[in-house]
């Protein structure tokens, strides 16, 4: 059965001043990260034998990003009322780019590209939505393999016609190893990917081929 990760609930934040809701997004964040560094404790413990050096070290990158992406939008989102909305696209940048910078290395060089239109969704939105995309490059840091040597990365964001926002992420690297299902992967980045996916409603489709990864998250139009 998989572990969800779940994060307490507002309860009358309307009623709090702009510094209570700034702790209590502090602790959510807190909350989530502590999740997810023990769902992958117990992972490894499962294991017959120790991790290799590389792994724990991309292990702890990959924390590391995590941490570096929660700070970011904390200081991106602490002077936005809980309940009010935010844009998304120019949150994405801002941590997009914080994550190349921690990911990056002169071994393995990351360019993002992105595209579509700006998107208003809720503030309490941006933060599951945010973190799905860091666990998109954090997967695409470890999997992909181009040819060029170089990651490229495609973000794409925007609403449709019919009001749904879509977020496609996708790379140049390969894909993803055979018989590796993302569905149903107990790896962390896809137990967390499909949690926060659940959290907000949102629907996520992925497709693997020769030539890339690509990750496409559908959120529900707003209700009028």
């Amino acid at each position: 059965m998989e572990t969800t990760l779940r994060q307490p609930k507002p309860e009358n934040l309307q009623m709090q001043d702009p510094a209570a809701e700034a702790h209590h997004r502090i602790a959510n964040s807190l909350t989530l990260l502590v999740s997810m560094v023990r769902m992958k404790a117990a992972s490894i413990a499962r294991r017959p034998d120790p991790p290799s050096a590389n792994e724990v070290r991309g292990l702890l990158d990959g924390i590391g990003a995590r941490i570096n992406t929660i700070a970011h939008l904390h200081r991106l989102l602490s002077h936005v009322p809980f309940e009010g909305e935010a844009e998304l696209h120019p949150h994405l940048k801002e941590v997009t780019d914080a994550l190349v910078s921690a990911l990056a290395s002169s071994e393995q060089q990351v360019e993002v590209v992105h595209s579509g239109r700006g998107a208003m969704v809720r503030t309490c939105q941006v933060q599951p939505l945010v973190l799905i995309l860091c666990e998109v490059f954090i997967n695409a840091m470890k999997y992909a393999r181009p040819d060029s040597g170089q990651v490229i990365l495609w973000v794409e964001c925007g609403r449709g016609l019919d009001g749904q926002l879509r977020i496609s992420v996708s790379d140049n690297g390969g894909g993803l190893p055979d018989g590796l299902d993302p569905r149903t992967a107990n790896g962390l980045g896809f137990r967390v990917m499909r949690s926060l996916a659940a959290e907000v409603g949102a629907e996520l489709h992925f497709e693997s081929s020769p030539k890339g990864f690509g990750v496409h998250l559908t959120l529900p139009a707003r209700p009028n």
